[in-house]
This record gives C-alpha cells, structure tokens and sequence, in this order.
C-alpha cells in the first residue's frame, strides 16, 4: 500500500478536526492555553475538589469523553445499590458533576467499567452489555427487551438510542455471538470510524471475541481473528490508529505477562513476550492487575495504568513502534481504588489522559488527569497542517457525488487532495480496512465533483490539506455515498389487521425515498415470573405478555419503489399468529426502515419497531411526602388505550402492579411508604397488547444538588 493510503487509513484525526472547522479550533487552541501548565508525567486529581464535590455512585461504572462538548460522561454501574442505570457528565474545568436525564436508558447494568468509547466521528458515546438482573433492583422484561448489542448516547440532545442492530437471532449463552459481557473492553479506532469490543465473561460474554460497530450504518460484525488470546475480562484494550493495531495486555483474573497485539487489516492476534511490562500477576486473593490503557494520538504511545489493590496503581507506557513498555514512574500516582472502577481515555485538545476511579478510601468517583509529554501541546508547533472539517457528499443522478468542506485554518494550504475507496460489502465494518483508497482529484478549492459513479455502490471518502511546505495533513472525517441510519420507526397497530408505520424524514438533501422492511418476530412470552437471579420476576398478568424478540425471520421489502413521503399502512392480520407467537395473542411484527439517494443506495437498518408499544419515555418521579408523583411523555403511537404502571415489591426481585385499571392520562400518585422503591410504567394498544417497560424511576433515592428541580429519574 502506498504510505500516503497508509496514513489515510490508519492516521489519527487532530482535535481541530473533532471540534469542527477554524473557529472550534480557535477554542481549542484556547482550551488548550488553559492547560499548559499541567506537568508532565505526574496525575493530578481533578474531582473532588472544594466547592465541587463528586456525587454518590460508587464502581463498577463505564465512562468516556466527549471532545464536543468537553465533558466526561459516566453511566452505570452501582447507584447506592447495584446494577444502576443512571448518566453524569463532568466538566473538567469547573469540576462539576451533573445527572443527566435521558427519556429512555439502557437496562441498569453493572461490570461495565472499560466497556464504553466515544465514537468521535460519528460523536456518540457506544454502549456494550454489561450485567443486568442479578441483584434484584431490575425488572426483567424492561431487561430483555432492552438488552440490544449496542446503544449510543448523544449528550449534545441528552438522549440514548436502542440501536438494535443485526442480527437479530439471540444468541445462545456463552456463545461467540454474543456481545460484550460483565467486565468486557471497549476501544475507538480513530483511523477506521469504528468501535471494537472484546472479551466479558458471565452469561453474556464470549471472553475473546472480538467485534466491530459502525454506528453510521448501524453495523455489527464478529472479527474472525486468527489466533486470539486466551479467554479473559478486564483486560487493558487500546487502538495504535497509526499502525491499525489493536493492543491488550492483563486480565481481571487471569495472570498472562505477554502483550497481545491484531493486526485489524489482517485480522490476526500475535503475542509478544515483553521485558520488561506492566505487572499481570494475581496481586490479591481474588484480583490480578486490572489495567486499563489509552493510546495517545499526540506522542504515539499506549499508557497502561495496573491495579495494584486498593492502595496503588502503577503506570507504564508501550513505544509500539520500539515495541518496548517503559515504567514511567510518575511524580505522583493516581489514589487507590476499586477493583473494577477505572475508565481511561485521551483528549488529545489537551493533550491529555482523563481517568475515572472510585476511591478506595471514600467509596465516590474520583476523575485525575495526566500528560505524558508537553511536546505535543500545541497543534499550531506541529509541522503537518491541520485537515479539513466537515466533508461532505452529496450524491447526484447520473453517478456523481458533490464533495464540500471546510477548508484547513492552517495557513498557507496550497490544495486539497481527496481520496476514494469503494466498498464491496458495504454492510460489513472490516471493509474500513480492507478498501484501499487511491487519489482522485487535488483542488485549490473546497469542492470537488466525482463522476463516473456506480450505481448502488457506496465510496467513501477522505480529503487532506497540503501546506506551503509540501507536507500533507491527516484526514478528514470521511463521507460516504450511502445515507446515514435513520432513528427507530413508530408502529402503530390501528386495528388487528392494519399497522401504520412513520418515520422521521432524512435530513440529507440527496435521499430520494424510503424501503420499509417488515419481518416476523420470534418472541418469548411469560404470564408469572419467579422472584430470583436471573430469572423473570414478573408479577402475574391477565394473559401471557411479550418478555423477548428471539429472533426476525421472514424479512421482506414492503414497497416496490421508494417511498417519496414518511408513513406507510400495512395490511397484515394480527391474528393470524404461528408457533413463532408462542402464547401470545397476536402475532408480533418488526419493522425497518432505510433511506435510499439519488444513487440508489440505501442507508443500514434503522433500529426495529415493533407491533406491541415502545417503552413510555421521560418518567420522572417526585417525593410528596410518602406518596410517589409520577409523570411521563404519552407514547408516540396511536391508538394508545393506556398505561399500566409497576411498582418494586418490598422482597428481593418483587414487581408488582399498581391497580388493576389502565391509567388514561400520563400522570399518577401513589403511596409508596417510607423507604426507596422503583417505578416502571408500560402503553397498553387498542388490541389490549402491553409494552416494553419504561426505564425506571426512584422514589427516595435521588442525587440531590446534581440536578435541578425536585423531579428526577
């Protein structure tokens, strides 16, 4: 491959880039300025600090940065009790702690510290399983019919999206189909737009299996790696987007010294035997060393951080070029922590490390930052110019995209040089590093018209800034010629033999229509749960209710042409149900929708809409005394009849239903009595079908003086 290609597929993206054309990089620079005088290879707390003191969740929490909006996120983990399902961010200049409530979360889940990363160029933070329903804080249905590989969380709307990506068949316990798991890894490659996960282990974990997500079209796929690591969880996960490799070292319980590199292009593990690492042997009874690593984009090293008990951590760095790890021995080490309470990422704004812990001593988060070297400070010292920003395709009739960006705030750019790559199996994320991309055009300006396209083909591309000197910048975000996914349909079942299905209209000007797709969902039912681990706790219902989709079978394109408007009726009788319906009455459908351009290139799959009523959104809770006021958005299909709201039962795992009769209104008070219980709320359609469960809601326990207002999740 020729290096140019080399550095097009594998280079990092500067911060200038993530903040989004000259201006944000004039605030970048600013934000930068304000931390230069953070010293070198020394952590330094940043939370808690006076006057900003950090809230009460405890470990076992995933977390990530958001370069946009320069706040750390936290999600998960333990709340005062396990399994918990609520979002903070963290403003590391102020020191404050903020909850943030989302209208619908994921299931509340803990081991899932090291599971999360922020996908920078499509700015959501990516959420991978973690564990869910054995501590008897959960309801299992809100669980199972929430428990999709991934979800994303976009701060800038404050909201979280079920993507439900294929495929949809659930995979057996154990198996290598399943994703993430209790204590599983999470990393972002820069170079590809991609979010790798591997390893977990408990009943959803394959222990080293790796997969890739692309969140631009919705796209999940198993890395049939040659040669992986033996199986393991909390292992220290990095991506080298230099050299496309993928770096992991250590392991929850596991004692393995080597360091264990996959080349993503040739999909292939190899372990090196290093001397000498960071420690990997048992350092208490239970616990070997727990790392966690980051890679700097900046100074081209992965730091690892190594649990050394609750008193100590130890910091080393890998030179993957050199392949030598280094003991830093920092000025000060990050405190003492956790066992499974550390959450590591870079910001290369500030060319620095963000870490996340839970105290040893106070049982609270605590955030510490640090800086391997000062060299790399300011982007305007580097040589190379800064890429251009904002690219985008615009796909035409005939076989032509319309390129537009903008241009590098560098000064003294002489061209542009865009470059293509043409994806064969475009619904596969190993693509993005197998379609080699070649040059297509060098301009002075900032738009460059592609002709001669294939239709039905996806391209993407890439642009870079050349400057005075000839040096040439690393790329741009890329664009493709394929829309992006749209959000989840709303699926209405206006009678038992008519469904109504709308989605929102694309927001790019070159989709040109719509494919709705409709499949038969295999569903499992349950009419009583069992109060217990990892069982449907369910209180008794009237008739058999939908617990989980086990499968879409049957899956078919409903409109011969594309759909110029938004809503499409289908005629399909309810009624008439198979053995896929179990006992339900009806049976149950999925829906798909997926933009089409002017190329005939359809977008992924939106996330799947079914014929029972989504999860009601924004339930909030507030104390009057010891009665529980409710309220929630309606739901946004028609024909909601009305809701049914639960309550946590007194014993361990107990859901009960409040009241026999539908609430007709989205508002409800209830005498919870003293002492902390969760609500749930559920839509009921005209057909009498019950919905997914809302996420819940606390009455007495509350992070009181991190939000607003007495109302909260």
């Amino acid at each position: 491959m020729p290096a140019l290609a080399t550095v097009l597929l594998c280079g990092p993206l500067l911060a200038a880039e993530a903040a989004g054309g000259a201006g944000a990089a004039q605030a970048a620079e600013s934000a930068q300025a304000r931390w230069l005088d953070h010293p070198e290879n020394e952590w330094v707390r940043r939370s808690p600090r006076e006057g900003a003191p950090a809230p009460g969740f405890t470990y076992e929490g995933g977390g990530g940065y958001d370069p946009y909006e320069r706040k750390w996120i936290h999600h998960g983990g333990h709340d005062g009790i396990p399994q918990g399902f609520h979002t903070f961010t963290f403003d590391l200049d102020t020191g404050a702690w903020k909850q943030r409530f989302p209208p619908t979360s994921p299931p509340g889940a803990c081991c899932i510290d090291g599971s999360l990363a922020f996908d920078r160029a499509n700015r959501r933070l990516v959420r991978f399983p973690g564990g869910s329903l054995g501590h008897g804080y959960q309801w299992s249905r809100g669980v199972y019919l929430k428990g999709s590989p991934v979800w994303l969380y976009d701060l800038a709307a404050d909201a979280w999206t079920d993507m439900r990506p294929p495929p949809y068949k659930r995979p057996e316990k154990y198996s290598r189909a399943v994703v993430g798991g209790l204590c599983s890894g999470a990393v972002y490659d820069e170079g590809r737009e991609l979010v790798l996960s591997f390893g977990g282990t408990g009943a959803g974990g394959a222990k080293n299996a790796l997969f890739a997500y692309d969140a631009y079209a919705n796209a999940l796929q198993l890395l049939d790696a040659a040669n992986p690591p033996p199986e393991r969880d909390g292992m220290g996960l990095a991506c080298d987007a230099d050299r496309g490799l993928l770096v992991l070292f250590g392991s929850q319980y596991l004692t393995d010294a080597r360091t264990w590199l996959c080349d993503l292009r040739a999909g292939r593990w190899e372990a090196r035997e290093l001397d000498p690492h960071p420690p990997a042997a048992k350092v208490t009874k239970d616990y070997s060393t727990i790392p966690r690593m980051a890679w700097d984009s900046l100074n081209g090293v992965v730091l690892c951080l190594a649990w050394l008990g609750e008193e100590a951590h130890e910091t080393w760095a890998l030179d993957p070029g050199a392949m030598r790890w280094t003991k830093v021995s920092p000025k000060a080490e990050a405190a003492g922590s956790k066992s499974r309470s550390r959450n590591l990422c870079f910001d290369a704004e500030r060319n620095l490390f963000i870490l996340e812990t839970t105290s040893a001593a106070t049982g609270r988060p605590e955030v510490w930052t640090y800086r391997y070297r000062k060299a790399a400070a300011s982007a305007s010292a580097r040589p190379r110019p800064e890429p251009p920003s904002d690219l985008k395709a615009t796909t035409e009739a005939g076989g032509r995209a319309v390129l537009e960006w903008k241009a590098s705030p560098s000064p003294g750019v002489k061209e542009h040089r865009v470059y293509r790559a043409r994806s064969t199996h475009p619904g596969r994320p190993d693509e993005a590093w197998n379609a080699e991309p070649v040059q297509v055009a060098a301009v002075q300006s900032t738009r460059f018209e592609d002709a001669g396209l294939e239709r039905g083909a996806v391209y993407r591309y890439r642009v870079t800034a050349v400057g005075p000197d000839g040096l040439e910048s690393r790329p741009s975000f890329s664009a493709r010629t394929q829309p992006r996914v749209l959000p989840r349909p709303v699926v209405s079942v206006l009678a038992a033999d008519r469904v109504e299905v709308r989605w929102s209209r694309h927001a790019a000007e070159d989709v040109a229509g719509y494919n709705v797709y409709r499949g038969l969902a295999s569903v499992r039912t349950v009419k009583r749960g069992e109060p217990a681990a990892w069982r449907d706790n369910d209180p008794e219902h009237p008739e058999p209710v939908v617990a989980e989709v086990l499968d879409i079978t049957g899956i078919e394109r409903l409109n011969a042409e594309p759909l110029e408007g938004t809503r499409l009726e289908d005629r399909i009788d309810l009624r008439a149900k198979g053995p896929e319906a179990a006992d339900h009455r009806h049976a149950v459908y999925a829906y798909v929708v997926r933009a089409v351009n002017r190329l005939g290139v359809e977008s992924g799959p939106s996330p799947y809409g079914l014929t029972i009523p989504s999860e009601p959104a924004g339930l909030l809770c507030r104390e009057a005394g010891e009665a529980a006021e409710l309220r929630w958005d309606p739901n946004p299909e028609a024909g909601i009849a009305g809701y049914r709201v639960y309550v946590l039962g007194r014993g361990p795992f107990e859901v009960a239903r409040v009241g026999e009769d539908l609430v007709r209104g989205t508002s409800f008070r209830h005498q919870a009595g003293s002492g902390p219980t969760r609500y749930w709320v559920t839509a009921v359609d005209a057909l009498g079908q019950e919905g997914q469960p809302s996420s819940p809601a606390w009455f007495g326990q509350s992070y009181k003086g991190f939000f607003e207002g007495e109302w909260h999740p």
